[in-house]
């Protein structure tokens, strides 16, 4: 059994490739998604379009493989509209799991260049750039709404009773263990708060 991450462009690209490598033990792939705005992936430079991504998820569970997308939210553009959409978009896209990420403005890149030029950086503790706290607001958002945007995209994709369920009960293996963890996570979690 082993696991990569690939390019959505790449899955498509070499589809034909995916059931030799699924015979050979590939069982998970983590694929870059990010965002189901092609402005958005434009400005990420991704070089891939939403319905790229969608096929690429297709593949992977054509060929049972346990199917990550990453998401990031907190580009410029971002607004409750724009995540509203994403989470749509991720419903009808439906991966194995999904990952959300709070965009960061890393030292040493163009967006942190750019980002503290023009005073977006708005919160400085280093031990927080880990991709989950909120470090800069959108035009739209304020850094409390982007983490709040986070919240609510995890909600929505995990809080879905079917989604839990299905997942518990695939037949995908890497799924349906993923599934049972997270299940019996929470029922852990509800017992301990019980006592």
């Amino acid at each position: 059994m082993w696991f990569m991450q690939a390019r959505c462009d790449d899955i498509v690209s070499y589809q034909e490739n995916f059931p030799k490598l699924r015979k050979a033990g590939l069982v998970q792939i983590l694929a870059g998604v990010e965002s189901h705005s092609p402005e958005i992936l434009a400005s990420f430079n991704k070089k891939i379009t939403p319905s790229v991504s969608k096929d690429a998820m297709k593949i992977l569970k054509m060929n049972d493989i346990f199917a990550q997308a990453t998401l990031i939210i907190g580009a410029r553009s971002d607004s409750h509209e724009t995540l509203r959409g994403l989470r749509a978009y991720i419903r009808d896209l439906d991966p194995d799991l999904a990952i959300y990420m709070i965009l960061t403005p890393f030292p040493g890149t163009k967006l942190y260049n750019e980002a503290s030029a023009n005073g977006w950086i708005e919160n400085t503790n280093w031990a927080q750039y880990d991709m989950i706290n909120a470090i800069m607001p959108t035009e739209h958002l304020s850094l409390e709404e982007v983490q709040e945007e986070l919240y609510l995209c995890y909600r929505n994709f995990y809080g879905s009773w079917n989604r839990r369920i299905s997942g518990v009960f695939s037949r995908n293996k890497i799924k349906r263990r993923t599934y049972r963890y997270m299940a019996r996570q929470g029922v852990m979690g509800i017992l301990r708060g019980m006592f």
